[in-house]
């Protein structure tokens, strides 16, 4: 049978507390903006710079392209249109134009736009000086957002500015080219003398920008589709790590549950194994699933199938649930009858449903062993009274019959019969007297007086007292006192007593020659007082009669001795045990408490 073990189906708690989950949200929240903004903010960098990139090349490519065209002098201001046009057809470019230093367009990507005043750039001399720096901002137009980078326009290099046929290796620099070494190109279309000349005549004398506007309106639905993968890849992110954290407390909380459940299961499993009633359940075919340790101990065999009276008593709440108790009489195998006070109480499943069924019971038998012995205590206690009051009322005639007895022998002192009888009767009116001393002696309330006591001088007083005896039968003493202790808190009357009579019984026990030992001790914070002999022992099956009133072995005992003895120990809150073996002897352990037994023991006062 299997030991009694809760069968408990953990119910688990909420996954988390709504105020953790609003701490989470309170945390991650602004993580998730930051990144996202951090995102979102990246990637307009990116996309600027991509277009930055963009449009310098574009420019610094059509200076290149400019640069070899005007210096072979094959193409003029129409050629330069004409290439600003093409340019403009590149994906992303919304125009290009150059202008001179009072803004005045010069050529544009429009047409139209040529010999307008271009005034989206107010102050022009706010450009670097510098040909390789450009300058950028963002605008909006008709068409849309705009990234317009500006330069200084120079298609040539300006390392050679002012040399070449200015220093007598061309042409005359009346002419206002100012490119060093450009010769003059052919006539052109429209002739030696056409516009080309005085324009790029004038590149060369004055300041001229070019400007460069980069389209973001095509990448304003990029930009929208990024910063919808942006916030969704965050709210992924932001999902994620909150059902992470809540997991985790979720686990956590799950771990502390099991936890707390496992130490409850434990603790009621070791409450009911040491509870003093037996407890087993049943299912509802009313088999043995489980018992305690009472139960075990009280049952014997635990059978796989519960005792009719059991099932019985469980039956009658199989319909309606509640609770059923009542006086069960059993006859389990190698036991006697067993009554047993149960209650029995139904397990519930669902509704209106029962899975088992929990039986609680206790041992009446033993309650009524003891109701018999509290019961024969009780009438013993009374005969005792009884006994102690006729005792009283004998030893008035026993005296007179001792008087007459001691003066009959007086009286026929001459006649040695009469005298031999009259001894006889003064000897058994003695020996009565001792019994009825005994008797009441252990009917009467005891009293002790504890008071501090040497251990040593208590041993020898308690030997000196029957040493005549003692060398009588030549029994040999041997003592050994080991204790630390010189005195202890006791009453040294009482003890003495005790020893008296333990001494007396040693010396029936023993033949001539025999050996009796005494012996004290250290047991922790107690002493031991050993009192031995090799005499003949005790039987076993007497050794637990011994100090019951009344019973003795001895033809003329009177059954009280170690009766008395055991009151006296018990009086003084020690302990007393035997132990004997037929043939070889018996041992007396008392046990006495070192600092006194009572309250009194500070103040010597009476306990009765």
């Amino acid at each position: 049978m299997n030991r009694f073990k809760l069968n408990i189906t953990p119910k688990m708690p909420g996954l988390v507390p709504p105020l953790v989950m609003v701490g989470v949200l309170v945390v991650l929240l602004p993580v998730f903006i930051l990144m996202t903004l951090d995102r979102v903010k990246k990637q307009d960098e990116f996309i600027r710079e991509r277009f930055l990139i963009t449009g310098t090349s574009l420019i610094r490519t059509f200076e290149a392209g400019t640069r070899i065209g005007l210096g072979s002098m094959q193409w003029g201001i129409e050629r330069l249109q004409s290439m600003l046009e093409e340019t403009a057809g590149q994906p992303d470019v919304a125009y290009i134009m150059i202008t001179d230093a009072m803004g005045k367009i010069v050529a544009h990507s429009d047409a139209a736009m040529v010999g307008k005043i271009y005034d989206g750039w107010p102050d022009l001399a706010s450009l670097p000086m510098d040909p390789h720096r450009i300058s950028s901002r963002s605008l909006n137009t008709q068409d849309g957002p705009v990234l317009e980078l500006a330069k200084r326009f120079v298609p040539f290099n300006p390392r050679l500015r002012g040399r070449g046929w200015a220093a007598g290796h061309g042409p005359d620099p009346s002419y206002g080219y100012g490119y060093g070494n450009m010769p003059p190109g052919p006539p052109g279309p429209l002739g030696p003398e056409s516009s080309a000349r005085p324009a790029f005549g004038a590149f060369g004398q004055t300041d001229h920008y070019i400007f460069a506007g980069m389209s973001m309106a095509g990448v304003q639905a990029a930009q929208a589709q990024g910063f919808k993968n942006i916030v969704i890849r965050g709210l992924l992110f932001f999902v994620f790590c909150c059902s992470g954290i809540i997991a985790l407390f979720a686990l956590q909380a799950y771990w502390a549950a099991q936890s707390s459940l496992e130490q409850v299961m434990a603790f009621s499993d070791n409450v009911v194994q040491n509870m003093p009633s037996g407890l087993i359940t049943l299912d509802t075919n009313f088999n043995v699933t489980s018992a305690n340790r009472a139960a075990e101990k009280i049952l014997g065999e635990i059978p796989e199938k519960a005792y009719p009276q059991m099932a019985a008593m469980a039956a009658k709440i199989t319909g309606s649930g509640g609770v059923a108790s009542g006086e069960v009489a059993l006859n389990p195998k190698e036991q006697g009858e067993l009554r047993l006070d149960m209650t029995v109480s139904a397990i519930p499943a669902d509704e209106d449903q029962i899975q088992g069924f929990v039986l609680l019971f206790r041992d009446l038998t033993q309650i009524r062993d003891l109701k018999k012995q509290v019961e024969t205590n009780r009438r013993l206690a009374a005969i005792g009274k009884l006994a102690a009051g006729v005792a009283h009322e004998i030893r008035n005639p026993l005296s007179s019959i001792k008087g007459f007895a001691t003066y009959f022998s007086r009286q026929y002192e001459n006649e040695p019969e009469d005298v031999e009888i009259a001894k006889i009767m003064v000897q058994e009116v003695e020996r009565m007297n001792r019994s009825i001393t005994q008797l009441l002696e252990f009917a009467k309330p005891m009293a002790v007086e504890i008071k501090q006591t040497r251990i040593e001088p208590l041993i020898r007083h308690s030997l000196k007292l029957v040493s005549h005896d003692l060398e009588k039968k030549k029994i040999r003493v041997e003592t050994d006192i080991r204790t630390r202790r010189e005195t202890i808190h006791t009453d040294p009357e009482r003890i003495c007593q005790v020893l008296l009579n333990l001494y007396m019984n040693a010396l029936n026990a023993m033949d001539s020659g025999g050996i009796l030992e005494i012996g004290v001790a250290d047991v922790q914070d107690d002493i031991e007082i050993r009192v031995a002999d090799n005499g003949c022992g005790i039987p076993a099956k007497d050794l637990e009669k011994v100090f019951d009133p009344y019973f003795t072995t001895r033809a003329k005992g009177t059954g009280l001795g170690l009766s008395i003895v055991h009151r006296i120990v018990e009086n003084l809150k020690g302990d007393i045990r035997v132990e004997s073996r037929p043939s070889k002897g018996t041992v007396f352990y008392i046990i006495l408490p070192v600092n006194g037994a009572v309250m009194a023991a500070s103040d010597n006062k009476s306990i009765k």
